[in-house]
């Protein structure tokens, strides 16, 4: 869909979207007392700001590869409401939500504290424990599932798509980078294999968890709330810490084996000490971060299939780099 970026730019749009609105404030009693405003965004996603009487709202649509977060936030709304906003309407089709707003995110605190990032993953540690009873109901509301178990499978197929692309697209790979990861297969297996004897379920990844995702909780002992589920899958629940240490070692400028990383990395895993003890957690970690960033590509994949030219030579690269890197080691243990 070459034209996204332009139909969310359009007058068209704006009212189709402006009229649906109306509709949900009105079924709500909500006045608007201020014009819409649409901030800056990309190819993957729209806001609106709506004032209304009773506070600000935020609306959405997403790229069509992600029209689904609609139905999951409205589902998981109803299974952990503690740890999610419930929109106030959601128009599945078009992807379209309406939810309001709840304030400022831990990002705006600038702390540098690594506890702020222990509540972060530790609240989104209760939210993927209490979700795992509800595979069934996460798939009707379109989660997919990256299960590390047909990784390997999904990793060739993916090689021999790359391969056929002609020579000058922007997801091309040549031939001895596709043999080069061709030859990971075993150990994207084995890695497979060792999350496999964990007996850790799948479920909940956020798949882009950081501070900027949370809001600031209205008290000490508050659960924190978490948004922005569009690159969400459900998977192997460790691969959701890619995101976090990329992010604070980037903020922090310091090495994965860093010691305020390892009292976070401590802090997440402690909750999933029921099923291994925390010194074998640890070494999962690792080959978690190769289905990380398998999720990451995929993620990425289905946006780019309604990007256009330029969107795809500035993101299919950074798409790719998930699977040139998918064994990378990070070291934070």
């Amino acid at each position: 869909m070459t034209e996204l970026v332009d139909r969310w730019a359009g007058a068209e749009w704006r009212a189709e979207a402006q009229a649906w609105i109306g509709v949900v404030l009105d079924s709500y009693g909500l006045k608007q007392t201020e014009p819409t405003e649409q901030p800056p965004f990309k190819f993957w996603s729209t806001l609106l700001v709506v004032p209304t009487d009773h506070g600000k709202l935020w609306f959405k649509e997403n790229n069509p590869g992600q029209f689904s977060e609609a139905l999951v936030v409205s589902a998981m709304a109803e299974l952990v409401p503690e740890h999610v906003v419930m929109p106030l309407a959601i128009e599945p089709e078009r992807g379209w939500m309406l939810s309001p707003d709840h304030g400022a995110t831990l990002a705006t605190l600038k702390s540098t504290d690594y506890t702020l990032w222990s509540r972060v993953v530790s609240d989104f540690a209760d939210l993927q424990l209490q979700l795992i009873p509800h595979e069934e109901k996460l798939f009707q509301s379109g989660l997919f599932t990256l299960d590390p178990a047909s990784a390997a499978n999904r990793v060739e197929n993916q090689l021999g798509m790359h391969a056929m692309m002609p020579a000058d697209h922007p997801i091309h790979l040549g031939a001895d980078e596709i043999a080069s990861i061709a030859a990971e297969l075993p150990e994207i297996s084995a890695a497979a294999d060792a999350l496999a004897s964990v007996g850790i379920p799948l479920t909940l990844e956020h798949n882009d968890l950081h501070h900027n995702n949370a809001f600031i909780p209205g008290s000490s002992t508050e659960p924190l709330k978490y948004f922005d589920f569009a690159d969400s899958f459900r998977a192997h629940p460790l691969s959701s810490m890619l995101v976090p240490l990329n992010v604070m070692m980037e903020e922090w400028r310091a090495p994965a084996n860093d010691l305020r990383i390892r009292r976070v990395m401590n802090a997440y895993l402690e909750h999933w000490t029921q099923y291994a003890p925390i010194t074998e957690l640890r070494y999962m970690l690792e080959p978690a971060m190769c289905f990380a960033r398998l999720n990451r590509y995929a993620s990425w994949m289905r946006l780019l299939q309604q990007a256009d030219e330029r969107n795809l030579r500035r993101y299919g690269p950074k798409m790719l780099d998930n699977l040139r890197n998918l064994l990378k080691p990070l070291g934070v243990f």
